[in-house]
């Protein structure tokens, strides 16, 4: 093959990374245009489940925006699983300061599963007063109209999930800015456009559904053993024959401080839960990105076409991080920040490797593996010993239904 035909074939992977850009970043703009005769009057009571771990960035204003919903009934559980969590006084001061709302704390996880997101959300349930539930992720800011907004899609015959786009905002240092590029480029556009096009794709920082399409889809139960609980409870309801929708209203997502290695570390198990969920497209994945078909051109191309490409390649990476943060959260990230786009994207190349050979991840405090369905298993625990807490979950679990 010779220079000329290896720039062709070089080229077209780059034509392929331009219109999937192009494609994400116009969906982007359809799923969060809002839509006509909104029945915005269709609010049934929600209980708010909101699962926490520690002290997240901007924790207390994140948790107060929940209690400034323009919504007239809902409740309030905040779950934590340790006695000794530092989130306790700050919830505790605002359910003090907010004494007119229905909101309770739950301390205390029952022995329920791996996935210790879903062990915090089994602990509240029984305390939920309503109907339809919403689970919300601590890390997430919301404006007045965001309950009344998401649950108006409900009022539409059949559906089962609503979720939301969320933006990364707050960006003071390296590792939070390659976190919101991420999530308000490629991770937003994704997301947009399986919605777009029917394809179930569900990121479990906001999830509304009914009691009841929960239950036809198996419930907590269902999910207490898999790392990616939120899409396969979006597959499974979408199963039972409910439909799964976008909601227009996007939520923040705040990333301040974060660290490059939280970063790499984060998005190394996203990667991993798509190879297991969607191996097809996590496969063809890199080829969407722009910096990597662009340098990649760049070093093997024989001709200077390459040089050329990887400079036209990582400015529309960076348009499209700038035009769809405006899109989404209102205001262009920095100029210091957005110059880190094309980083962001080469740092992405190497954990997409390591997710295509190594299945383990490092999550809350533990090392799991992963296997179907994002399945989890404890990484360094003998078989013996995972047998008998197994048996130890059974026993308690029988005699608490008893009770």
């Amino acid at each position: 093959m010779n220079g000329w035909n290896g720039d062709l074939i070089l080229g077209a992977i780059a034509a392929w990374a331009v219109l999937v850009t192009l494609v994400t970043g116009a969906a982007v703009f359809w799923v969060t245009r809002r839509p006509r005769n909104l029945n915005t009057n269709h609010t049934p009571p929600v209980t708010i489940l909101k699962p926490l771990k520690g002290f997240d960035e901007g924790l207390e204003e994140n948790l107060e925006s929940f209690f400034k919903l323009d919504y007239p009934v809902y409740q309030i559980l905040f779950g934590v699983a340790d006695a000794n969590d530092p989130a306790i006084p700050v919830v505790e001061q605002l359910i003090a300061r907010y004494p007119q709302h229905d909101a309770r704390l739950v301390v205390g996880t029952p022995a329920f599963g791996l996935n210790p997101k879903v062990e915090n959300l089994a602990a509240m349930w029984p305390h939920r007063r309503h109907e339809v539930i919403l689970i919300s992720d601590s890390n997430v800011r919301v404006r007045p109209e965001y309950l009344r907004e998401t649950t108006c899609y409900l009022a539409k015959p059949g559906v089962g999930l609503v979720s939301n786009l969320f933006n990364g905002t707050g960006e003071e240092h390296f590792g939070a800015a390659l976190e919101n590029l991420h999530l308000n480029g490629f991770i937003a556009g994704g997301v947009a456009t399986a919605s777009a096009i029917g394809i179930t794709c569900v990121v479990g920082k906001s999830m509304l559904m009914p009691v009841q399409a929960l239950e036809a889809a198996g419930g907590l139960a269902g999910v207490r053993n898999l790392l990616a609980e939120d899409q396969v409870l979006g597959l499974r309801i979408r199963k039972a024959g409910y439909s799964v929708v976008l909601s227009h209203h996007v939520i923040d997502n705040l990333n301040q401080e974060r660290s490059s290695r939280w970063f790499l570390n984060r998005h190394s198990r996203w990667f991993k839960i798509r190879r297991q969920l969607a191996f097809p497209m996590f496969i063809i994945e890199p080829t969407a990105n722009l910096a990597t078909v662009g340098v990649i051109w760049a070093l093997v191309g024989e001709s200077n076409v390459g040089w050329f490409a990887l400079v036209g390649l990582v400015a529309l990476g960076m348009m499209r991080d700038a035009v769809q943060a405006k899109r989404l959260r209102g205001h262009i990230p920095s100029l210091k920040f957005l110059m880190l786009s094309p980083i962001k994207d080469l740092f992405l190349l190497p954990i997409w490797f390591d997710a295509l050979f190594d299945r383990r991840v490092h999550w809350r405090g533990n090392r799991f593996s992963i296997g179907k369905f994002t399945r989890l298993h404890r990484v360094g625990i003998s078989r013996t010993v995972r047998r008998r807490v197994r048996s130890v979950r059974r026993a308690r679990s029988k005699s608490q239904r008893s009770e």
